[in-house]
């Protein structure tokens, strides 16, 4: 299993747990990173430390659960309908952007859709060890007359002695 795919699906579950928390929220991306991954939300209040520890108690039921990554291809006119329907305008934004006449999207759970070219794990039970890092600002696009979202940045890895490892390293530096 790539640590880069591990990563990104573990940026899906966090997206489905603020889903789950805060229906409001709209979703930015998700990328895997160097040292984990991170996900831009479009949320009025700020995310507090009390939140990253709702949202990793929402992410551990997620992966217990062990909900299967279901990857399904729509026209991209299809796909803005569906993006639409669910008030998510920076995946409207992004699906139009897309030169595709089709584009990937991914369900988990009872309703989550993502747009998202994967790949992803098979299921969300494949994740063994997280941890959410941090928040910070960040413009839509990187541009500054852009919304202001806000990311959460988090870590993953194959086990806990590696994240912890991690962890330790971060600590340390």
């Amino acid at each position: 299993m790539s640590l880069d795919i591990l990563r990104h699906s573990c940026s899906h579950i966090m997206a489905q747990a603020v889903k789950e928390l805060w229906p409001e929220v709209k979703l930015g991306i998700g990328p895997s990173i160097e040292d984990g991954f991170y996900y831009d939300f479009g949320k009025k209040e700020p995310f507090t430390d009390e939140d990253l520890a709702r949202i990793e108690e929402k992410m551990r039921q997620i992966i217990a659960k062990d909900e299967p990554f279901i990857r399904e291809e729509q026209a991209k006119e299809q796909a803005i309908k569906l993006f639409k329907g669910l008030n998510e305008d920076y995946k409207v934004e992004l699906i139009k952007a897309i030169p595709d006449e089709k584009v990937s999207i991914y369900k988990t759970g009872e309703g989550f859709t993502d747009l998202c070219r994967g790949p992803h794990l098979a299921s969300t039970g494949q994740i063994a060890a997280f941890k959410l890092l941090s928040v910070a600002g960040a413009y839509w696009h990187g541009i500054e007359t852009n919304p202001m979202l806000q990311r959460i940045y988090g870590s993953c890895f194959e086990n806990k002695q590696k994240l912890d490892e991690h962890l330790k390293n971060i600590e340390e530096a």
